[in-house]
């Protein structure tokens, strides 16, 4: 979703459009009923992230405990629905009486349908097939992505000028040796063969055999994304999920586990 010159992933304009509802409700209720409902948005907002935040951390603490500053890149994306659930449920607590509670419980089921709503009406990939386009690799080799409709692939929409492109290529590179059973290909957009060979060398990334140049960005108007990086997931010919924005290694995981299934 793009507003003015921000490019939103799909749930994070979700997410947006659900605490604003919550907010608008939440200023409603203090005028009718008790300042207290404008306190408690304030608290259930902040208990939500924050849990949500944390539990994905926590399911990811192997790799987190490493760094744990990392908690606060939320650019990358990583949080756990059921953590924001649980938490604002309890932020309901904070309210004084049963009747306020289930008022408030009742806006927060209005939000979570305006979260869905809002997700279900975005705009996705236009086709959830592999195209059928002739890409070229760095080696001159010919690849047509429909020839691994059996197979499990990632795709990566890049470009050498894109910063966060530039903050998950290693991440990138490692990940194209820790999962063998998938085909990635880190598709350049809008670039030419000398920009991008001289972007590896500068910053000694050995990806020559999954880089391959689309000087056309043919993939981006066939499956209509917007803006780099985008990561699309594929199992046999279907499109599993997309993610738009930087990625973490943590959040790729999650998605390498639901093409596997």
């Amino acid at each position: 979703m793009v507003i003015g010159p921000f490019l939103l992933p799909p749930m994070v304009f979700a997410t947006l459009i659900g605490v604003l509802v919550l907010m608008l409700i939440g200023s409603l209720l203090k005028r009718l009923i008790d300042p207290q409902f404008d306190t408690w948005v304030g608290i259930a907002l902040v208990a939500t992230f924050l849990a949500a935040r944390a539990g994905f951390v926590l399911r990811h603490w192997d790799s987190y405990q490493q760094n744990p500053l990392r908690f606060f890149y939320i650019w990358q994306g990583g949080f756990d629905s059921h953590w924001a659930i649980v938490a604002a449920v309890l932020s309901l607590f904070f309210l004084s009486a049963w009747r306020y509670r289930a008022i408030a419980a009742a806006a927060l089921l209005v939000a979570g349908s305006a979260i869905y709503l809002a997700f279900s009406l975005t705009p996705k990939a236009a086709s959830t097939q592999l195209a059928d386009i002739q890409l070229v690799k760095l080696q001159d080799e010919a690849v047509n992505l429909a020839a691994h409709a059996d197979d499990k692939v990632v795709l990566n929409l890049w470009a050498t000028w894109c910063a966060p492109c530039h903050r998950e290529m290693p991440m990138l590179q490692q990940a194209i040796t820790d999962y063998p059973e998938l085909q990635f290909y880190l598709i350049n957009q809008g670039e030419t063969e000398t920009v991008v060979r001289d972007y590896l060398t500068r910053h000694d990334l050995q990806l020559q055999d999954s880089v391959v140049l689309d000087p056309t960005q043919a993939i981006a108007s066939y499956y209509q994304t917007l803006g780099t990086p985008v990561t699309l997931f594929f199992n046999q010919n279907r499109l599993v999920a997309t993610h738009v924005g930087e990625i973490s290694a943590e959040l790729l995981s999650d998605y390498v586990q639901a093409i596997k299934h």
